[in-house]
């Protein structure tokens, strides 16, 4: 299995393919294997892209620190860029699902040369995970030593998620905690955004309370195309046939 070195991080990742370059960022306690694997996505878009799916710190089979000061968006936005350094890719089409899609306008806002075209799955405007210290509540019960005592019905079934497939609790809890400690004053420059010449696709099922109506997003950039898939939500929208059609579809459009 290949690996990086990331500022003393090992990142792990899966190149496949070739040709125009794509980087693959999963989503909140997932991992590359479950995301775009699994899924089918990456040998999809592999037939005629080359696609590198990478852990992020604290997933998969990447390091796993329990400190939340190594997490947060300038950590994590900086595995993607020296991945890319690694692999001497100068410039990419970049994907990436809910936490993923997050880290992916990071990269736009703050190394826009490095990118030709992103795609943002499972990301919408004022769903729950958008709700004032929901990520602590998320952080709390992945920590509980008691499962029963979660009272907030998100956190518990982010824990319960978590359990059924073996995830280290204290390293999600990290880092979704660095969201709101790390990050807390970090926020999106939607200028800088707007002035981005390049296209954007933001797919998200309408049935998606955790990332909220991707609609608004919209008006964000110049050039953006939403797709909004009847009844999928932040769970089943990764394996939906809409959405790798729907993102097919833009790469082979925009290289």
């Amino acid at each position: 299995m290949p690996f990086f070195d990331s500022d003393g991080v090992k990142i792990h990742y899966l190149d496949r393919g070739h040709g125009a370059p794509v980087l693959m960022i999963h989503g909140f306690g997932s991992s590359a294997e479950e995301h775009w694997a699994k899924t089918g996505m990456l040998e999809r878009i592999a037939r005629r892209s080359r696609v590198i799916a990478y852990d992020a710190r604290g997933h998969g089979h990447s390091d796993k620190p329990h400190d939340p000061s190594m997490y947060g968006l300038a950590n994590m936005r900086a595995d993607a860029v020296r991945l890319l350094v690694h692999l001497k890719i100068a410039r990419a089409r970049m994907i990436g699902y809910s936490m993923g899609g997050r880290i992916t306008l990071e990269v736009l806002m703050r190394d826009p040369e490095r990118l030709s075209a992103i795609v943002l799955g499972g990301y919408g405007d004022g769903g729950q995970i958008a709700t004032p210290g929901q990520r602590h509540r998320i952080a709390a019960a992945l920590l509980a030593e008691d499962p029963a005592v979660i009272e907030d019905v998100l956190a518990r079934r982010f824990r319960r998620g978590a359990e059924r497939n073996g995830k280290d609790l204290r390293a999600l809890a990290a880092c979704i905690g660095a969201e709101e400690t790390t990050d807390a004053e970090s926020a999106l420059d939607y200028d800088t955004l707007r002035r981005a010449s390049l296209p954007v696709l933001i797919a998200t099922g309408d049935k998606d309370t955790i990332a909220g109506d991707p609609r608004p997003l919209a008006g964000w950039f110049r050039d953006a195309r939403v797709v909004v898939l009847d009844g999928a939500d932040h769970v089943t929208t990764p394996a939906d046939p809409r959405f790798h059609q729907a993102v097919e579809d833009f790469f082979a459009f925009h290289r």
